[in-house]
């Protein structure tokens, strides 16, 4: 636990966000369309924005329009000010709805994030005019380079001219913020951060994977985070509950090598809550909680353990890594990857000799 340790000695001392038990708003925050759920500082300008986020892909996965607008309905009512997206989900579909069912009415009292998988500066600009189309807006709050997978991909995408326009999209004002996201390797992460040094360029946020299993394996709180608080970067929070691996499903990025019936049911097997696995990471010195949703159900649940948190100390945290840690590896956490150099590059490994087979045999 040392690194989490010497974490939030970092956030203390450099007051980057104040101390952590702080970061949620203690004054009641509320807007015309009623109370809002506690914040949290985002950015060194000092945005705040709902602690509680909600993903866009789940959105866009309902299988009924009806359905998604009443997601976000329950949203606004239970004080969600923060809607994440993404020009990939589903081929831009979530940005549509939320073009049809958030921004019409909400635009001004919402913060607004979505992002680009492009490898190229040219794919990047199309993804961008394309987003604010789809999201009928102007601007976004704020705009990310997505899914970065190897130090190689860095390398391409920054090369290609990808970072450019980010950069310009924010000096022209069509976003307030920039950031990154990843979710194969904490050495990506780390890669792109040294050629932010090496640029003398700082950006905004970044989204990582961060839940219960991740200290154990390729641990992107343990190597990434303390690096995002010296600087001063919101950190948004994913796959709380790996994406729904954690309860035996396959998700949107499970492999074909995967089968379902290697996926475990971690949660049902540990007796662990959903309130638990988001608890601990509210616990992180995060900015947000992105919540993928598939239900009103689940969101109603999602939202109301931030509006009743529970204190989760460094012990409760402890405790629930070493009830999680038998689960940890490739097949629950089957976005990451591994990563090996080789004299072509950086090569991704997927890990399907965790601790998730017994004897090579699916638990």
């Amino acid at each position: 636990m040392e690194n989490r340790r010497d974490f939030i000695k970092t956030s203390a001392v450099l007051g980057v966000f104040g101390l952590l038990h702080q970061w949620a708003s203690a004054i009641p925050v509320s807007d015309k369309h009623g109370s809002i759920l506690p914040q949290r500082r985002l950015t060194r300008d000092g945005q705040m924005v709902t602690a509680f986020c909600l993903g866009g892909w789940h959105l866009g996965n309902t299988g009924s329009p009806a359905i998604s607008e009443k997601m976000v309905e329950i949203c606004m009512d239970r004080g969600v000010r923060f809607f994440d997206n993404a020009r990939g989900y589903h081929n831009g579909g979530s940005e549509e709805l939320m073009g049809k069912y958030l921004v019409p009415k909400y635009r001004d009292q919402v913060f607004l994030m979505t992002k680009s998988h492009a490898k190229t500066g040219q794919e990047a600009k199309e993804h961008l005019e394309l987003s604010l189309k789809a999201l009928g807006t102007d601007h976004l709050d704020l705009w990310q380079i997505h899914t970065l997978e190897t130090p190689d991909d860095v390398d391409r995408r920054i090369e290609s001219g990808v970072l450019d326009v980010f950069l310009e999209a924010k000096q022209k004002g069509k976003t307030r913020y920039i950031g990154f996201t990843g979710h194969r390797n904490p050495l990506t992460h780390l890669h792109f951060l040294k050629r932010m040094d090496d640029l003398g360029l700082e950006l905004d946020t970044c989204q990582m994977p961060l839940n219960a299993l991740d200290p154990s394996f390729e641990s992107f709180q343990k190597q990434v985070v303390p690096v995002l608080l010296k600087k001063g970067y919101g950190i948004l929070a994913m796959k709380t509950m790996s994406g729904g691996s954690m309860m035996g499903k396959r998700i949107d990025t499970t492999p074909q090598e995967i089968a379902t019936d290697m996926i475990p049911d971690m949660v049902s097997e540990t007796g662990i809550s959903f309130a638990e696995l988001h608890q601990y990471v509210y616990a992180l010195p995060v900015s947000a909680l992105v919540s993928g949703c598939n239900t009103p159900q689940e969101l109603d649940h999602n939202i109301g353990v931030l509006q009743d948190l529970k204190n989760f100390s460094e012990s409760d945290m402890q405790r629930l890594e070493g009830i999680v840690k038998p689960y940890t590896g490739g097949i629950v956490e089957n976005y990451k990857r591994i990563l090996q150099k080789t004299d072509q590059g950086y090569k991704m490994i997927m890990d399907l000799n965790s601790k998730d087979l017994k004897d090579g045999v699916p638990r």
